[in-house]
């Protein structure tokens, strides 16, 4: 017995709650495809019986009838059972697979979507599962039908005339042989023609929330022929598929066209001789016609199930793909942080051997603010990854209030920091629900407390429905300020101990600028807090600014002590910065 492969058990695992509905839909189905064997018996003693009676009794005839009418009631009923029972079953278990594949998604590492396009894992989420519902009712139902079916008529047509159900199945070595031949094929084009659009829903994804750029570099024309390149490759395939799927029914429907013929003209010999009566020929003919119907669509059926078990495979990719952030058994939850962060002796690197953080030492006092400046790809941004544990050090240790953060809960650790990246990330959905995102569940005191902190509130409230404006795919209704004091108000409602800030007044007007500082102010206060500086303009007030260089710390002080510092990696970064602004006499 073959051994299932690990992706199946997986996917039947999610099968197993709704098993009953599944054994229903089989009994159901079972009658379904098996009942109708009945009308070609039927149909056989009512032809025999009329040609070999002078006096036929109508009475016996309209009985049989009658009896056939009930049943196709029954057989109705059935039908409607058998589908119900199986299209819910489908749709339980694929909401349960994509449910639990979206929480699996959130708990990945942030390293697996740095390498892989969002569309294309948007394509395993909606598209594969899709694809891969098809599996149960393919698999487990569909299957056992036809086959069902296939050993009743095949032992039906056998007992009728055994000489005449082996002419019926003649071709069927041949027609086996074609459909094993042309589903290999299909399926290699399938598949390819699966992977290419999981790349076309990547790239169409990606260049879409970048169409801003493309418009601005005009650009349009070398897209447009991108996109007619990876769309014609898709074509392709799908019109080899269609070519081989056409051939393919076209030499089994001959196949299955022939047979009829051969069983007329072998049945009628038959009949001529005495072998055979008319009505058994007749009901013989029907049964043929039965027979090559659940092959056919075992034929399709195997297709499908490949389909279907490529797109299993495909999920089950995703769910093999370890968080690697997890929490360490009895991992501790916490309330609340003072926020005294240190690193000791902290490296780490996205690929062996590649360290981008080479032994940091560095502690970083409750309440206090620190600026992390230095070249692009120093380390900055790194640095501050480690402290919610988007990623883990490879050596050494970064603790908060004296502890590991690997020895705290990562939901508890994560609540105690909040993010303001430099482009601020909204959701499509209201302003409130885009600022209760800080906190789930506070209320609308809270909220608007935490908006008018944030010098949100005004600009809120002239939007055409206030808080419930609807702000479009990434806050594309809002300018840019309008957007960072939306994120800012999440921050405050969050109200976590930890603030890390990216250059949140970059590229704005000076009035929303100003703005934002002011709220930036009240936010940083009694919080630990990290700015990644890329205007040195900005950070002059920091109690102690860090300077990364080539993944480690240079310097560390306060402005002034870093001007002071001769041939310092600080006072050249910030000579560039400020050459023009003055003359050559009161240059550092």
């Amino acid at each position: 017995m073959k051994v299932l492969s690990p992706a199946l058990r997986k996917f039947f695992s999610y099968a197993q709650p709704y098993r009953w509905w599944i054994a229903g839909a089989t009994v159901c189905g079972l009658l379904k495809f098996n009942i109708p064997v009945v009308f070609p018996w039927v149909l056989k003693d009512v032809i025999d019986y009329v040609l070999k009676t002078p006096s036929p009794d109508l009475g016996k005839i309209s009985a049989s009838m009658v009896f056939l009418i009930l049943l196709y009631i029954f057989w109705s009923v059935i039908t409607y059972y058998r589908s119900y029972l199986a299209d819910r079953a489908n749709q339980r278990l694929i909401f349960d697979l994509r449910h639990d594949l979206w929480v699996h998604l959130q708990k990945i590492w942030l390293g697996y979507y740095e390498t892989r396009q969002v569309g294309s894992i948007a394509s395993r989420l909606l598209g594969d599962t899709a694809i891969a519902q098809n599996f149960v009712g393919a698999a487990i139902t569909n299957s056992i039908m036809d086959l069902s079916s296939l050993a009743v008529i095949s032992a039906l047509i056998f007992h009728m005339n055994w000489r005449l159900a082996l002419v019926s199945v003649a071709v069927l070595p041949l027609y086996v042989a074609l459909n094993r031949h042309f589903r290999k094929k299909i399926l290699k084009s399938s598949r390819k023609a699966q992977q290419k659009m999981e790349e076309i829903s990547g790239n169409v994804q990606e260049k879409l929330g970048g169409i801003s750029i493309i418009q601005s570099y005009t650009l349009e024309k070398v897209e447009e022929q991108n996109f007619f390149q990876e769309s014609r490759a898709y074509l392709n395939y799908r019109i080899t598929n269609t070519k081989n799927n056409a051939l393919a029914g076209a030499l089994i429907g001959l196949i299955t066209s022939l047979a009829p013929v051969l069983v007329v003209w072998y049945g009628v010999v038959q009949v001529i001789h005495g072998r055979l009566t008319i009505g058994e020929l007749t009901a013989f003919y029907v049964y043929l016609g039965m027979f090559y119907s659940p092959l056919g669509r075992l034929s399709d059926l195997t297709i499908l199930i490949a389909n279907s078990r490529s797109a299993i495979d495909r999920i089950y990719e995703v769910f093999t793909t370890a968080p690697e952030i997890e929490d360490r058994p009895g991992a501790l939850k916490v309330p609340h942080l003072q926020g005294e962060i240190r690193f000791s002796n902290a490296s780490f690197g996205y690929e062996p051997g590649r360290p981008v953080l080479k032994g940091i030492d560095l502690t970083i006092p409750a309440g206090s603010i620190i600026a992390l400046v230095g070249p692009s790809g120093a380390g900055k941004s790194t640095f501050v990854k480690l402290i919610p544990r988007f990623y883990d050090v490879s050596e050494g240790a970064v603790s908060i209030d004296g502890r590991d953060v690997r020895d705290y809960q990562l939901r508890s650790l994560r609540r105690q920091v909040a993010l303001v990246p430099q482009e601020p990330i909204l959701f499509s959905g209201t302003v409130a629900e885009n600022i209760l995102m800080g906190k789930p569940g506070a209320g609308e005191e809270e909220m608007l407390a935490a908006a008018k902190s944030a010098n949100a509130h005004e600009f809120i409230m002239a939007l055409p429905a206030g808080y419930q404006t609807e702000i479009g795919e990434g806050g594309i209704k809002l300018s840019g300020g309008q957007k960072q004091r939306v994120a800012l108000a999440r921050a405050f409602l969050k109200n976590a101990p930890i603030l890390i800030l990216d250059e949140a007044t970059s590229a704005l007007d000076s009035e929303s600028e100003n703005q934002i500082r002011e709220a930036l102010q009240r936010l940083m206060q009694n919080r630990t807090t990290l700015i990644i500086a890329h205007r040195l303009s900005t950070v002059q007030s920091a109690h102690r600014i860090v300077v990364f260089e080539n993944g480690t710390i240079a310097e560390a002080g306060n402005h002034a002590e870093l001007l002071r510092t001769p041939g310092g990696l600080y006072r050249r970064l910030y000579e560039e910065q400020f050459r023009s602004f003055f003359p050559e006499e009161f240059r550092l």
